[in-house]
């Protein structure tokens, strides 16, 4: 399974045959084939969000116009209201004097009208909030969403790599480093331990030393964990 889930992530155009390359261009190959793994994962994760989050980005930026929009005009009917209640009210008393009672009425309510203009663009404003706020809500579920699926994907490759590095690699290497020197009569007694072909340098050296980089970030991943 772990084979698949590395292979399944190098592109077709990448997959060579490596059986006539040196051993510095293998290594590079694995190397690639890490990168690109991570990379695509990344991608991915990134492309899945932006799909998810886009509608809801739309509907974000349409409302914050809205709002903006709302709060210029409430502004400017704030500061034409009370010039405009008091032509209103000259208009009806006019009305009045004129024995128009019903339309001075009419007058009148459509200046109350007017006057709750503000209420119910306020309203509408602390609407549009409420909604960017569930908006905000909906964006850090679809990010914890997306975080988990792409952990998946992320351990089921370290997992992969992990095998191929210590199972399929450094654990099948000595065991046929042994394997060889046994086949050859390379084998060393208690009294003649340097006649082992495998010396300890042996199986040290085919990992970074203590003053690398990896071995620093392997002691960092590995030290102190429970087995489970």
């Amino acid at each position: 399974m772990q084979k698949e889930q590395i292979e399944g992530l190098i592109p077709d155009n990448k997959v060579v045959d490596i059986a006539e390359d040196s051993a510095t261009e293998r290594a590079e190959y694995i190397g690639q084939a890490i990168v690109e793994a991570r990379d695509k994962l990344l991608a991915e994760r990134d492309a899945q969000i932006a799909a998810a989050n886009a509608p809801l980005h739309s509907e974000r930026e349409s409302l914050l116009k809205e709002r903006a929009a709302i709060e210029e005009a409430k502004a400017e009917l704030e500061l034409l209201l009370p010039a405009k209640a008091r032509q209103a009210q000259r208009e009806a008393d006019a009305l009045l004097v004129a024995g128009r009672a019903a339309e001075a009425k009419a007058k009148l309510e459509e200046m109350r009208q007017a006057e709750s203009a503000p209420e119910t663009m306020r309203t509408r404003q602390l609407a549009i909030s409420a909604r960017i706020d569930a908006i905000d809500r909906e964006e850090k579920a679809i990010a914890k969403t997306v975080f988990e699926t792409w952990y998946a994907e992320l351990q089921h490759v370290i997992r992969a790599a992990e095998h191929g590095l210590f199972i399929e690699l450094l654990d099948a290497a000595l065991a046929e480093m042994r394997a060889y020197q046994e086949r050859h009569g390379l084998v060393g007694t208690l009294a003649d331990p340097y006649g082992f072909l495998v010396k300890d340098f042996h199986i040290q050296n085919l990992t970074a030393d203590g003053r690398s980089q990896e071995w620093a970030l392997a002691q960092q991943w590995y030290r102190g964990r429970e087995r489970r």
